[in-house]
């Protein structure tokens, strides 16, 4: 298929929209936290409503891509995601707050899922990887958000007035972009049709390389939620310094991103994996250990080194093995993004009763089982050995074509 590489600018920019939406909510956290009186505890159990909504979701986004459409399934998965996202910062209570966060999760299944299938097609279609670069995007849009969420913090705009105007704009500005997208097919495999499951659960094949991708969201997901929290509860931080660290570790998670192809190509998919691992560690043993606000942010800096292109590796793991890219997707989705879900509650559970130093400790346990499982996203021919990591200087996406 002949396509330019105006088509990967297009799924990058939407990549970027998508994620400046659900950080805009994110920054605005610790606003909705006060006005409702919450105590780490009840804020984390709130929280739990999206990763309830979302593994709901994955479980058939998979299944109602194929049937979509990638294009189709993200015209659809905007307004889905949107529309959920207006009601937080209207709940006047944690149950309230806890049933729309459930409903955002339930808007972020089919969105994901058919902007990583068209990412994966589109790099596929073109001959060049674009996995990392996307997801860069993701990272720079969820800077973007955290920025203007802490401006509208700091100037006394309220969360509902603040999502208001943050849906109107991309929700406007997705649709447009998402109509530009070509329609790509799926590749024919050559083996026999694989019935397509409407539950989608991460077969044994994956399971291992879901568990790898878990352990670094997890740690991604506890960062963005509590970072703002945690300088200002431990530190006495006020906005805009409390949305510093999300500021520093999405910035340096999206140059992490930009860099991946290269990196992963250069040195091996199991090799980046490793180091990665490690500097997330190095960066949470900084901000657990932190003595100023300083260090906060230099220690998320560094783990968002560490997470960069954890799932962007994942992903393209998953779609070169056995079975529909779009279900393998899904199944990878599912699993390891209730980590990115599950990571915030489980801060906030530990917080409550540990203080929020030993919550954020807590985020070490996940890295350190990603990084012994890090040589699970070698990328293999389906149905064939594992592809050596010498290989690796080839475009990692379509060592399965």
């Amino acid at each position: 298929m002949g396509l330019s590489f105006a088509s990967a600018r297009l799924i990058m920019a939407l990549f970027f929209f998508y994620s400046s939406s659900m950080s805009n909510w994110l920054i605005r956290i610790p606003d909705v936290q006060h006005k409702l009186g919450m105590e780490p505890a009840t804020l984390a159990i709130c929280l739990l409503g999206v990763p309830i909504g979302l593994v709901t979701s994955m479980a058939f986004s998979g299944a109602v891509v194929e049937w979509l459409g990638p294009r189709r399934a993200i015209q659809i998965g905007f307004p889905l995601l949107l529309a959920p996202l207006l009601l937080p910062g209207f709940a006047n209570t944690p149950t309230l707050l806890f049933f729309a966060l459930v409903l955002v999760g339930l808007g972020m299944g089919p969105l994901e899922v058919a902007l990583n299938v068209t990412a994966d097609r589109i790099g596929r279609a073109i001959g060049r990887t674009v996995m990392s670069r996307c997801h860069a995007f993701w990272s720079f849009g969820l800077m973007g958000g955290s920025i203007t969420g802490s401006l509208a913090a700091t100037y006394g705009v309220s969360p509902e007035i603040h999502m208001i105007i943050v849906v109107i704009c991309v929700f406007v500005i997705g649709e447009l972009l998402a109509s530009r997208l070509p329609q790509i097919q799926a590749e024919e495999s050559a083996g026999p049709k694989v019935k397509t499951s409407h539950f989608v659960l991460p077969s044994p094949k994956i399971v291992l390389l879901c568990l790898f991708a878990f352990g670094m969201l997890l740690v991604e997901g506890g960062i963005i939620d509590w970072s703002a929290i945690y300088l200002r509860d431990v530190f006495g931080s006020t906005p805009p310094t409390t949305g510093y660290a999300l500021t520093a570790f999405s910035l340096v998670m999206a140059f992490g991103r930009l860099a991946g192809d290269w990196l992963s190509m250069r040195y091996g998919a199991v090799q980046m994996a490793r180091v990665c691992c490690i500097v997330a560690l190095a960066g949470l043993v900084v901000m657990v250990f932190a003595v100023d606000p300083f260090m906060v942010i230099v220690g998320a800096a560094a783990t968002g080194f560490g997470v960069s292109i954890v799932f962007p590796l994942a992903v393209t793991a998953a779609a070169s093995r056995e079975g529909p890219p779009a279900v393998n997707v899904a199944a990878l989705s599912l699993l390891s993004f209730s980590g990115f879900l599950l990571g915030p509650p489980m801060v906030g559970f530990v917080a409550q009763f540990g203080g929020y130093r030993l919550g954020m400790a807590t985020l070490l346990l996940a890295a350190l089982m990603s990084l012994w499982l890090s040589g699970e996203v070698r990328p293999r021919k389906p149905g064939s050995t594992l592809v050596p990591a010498k290989g690796a200087g080839r475009d990692t996406a379509t060592e399965s074509v």
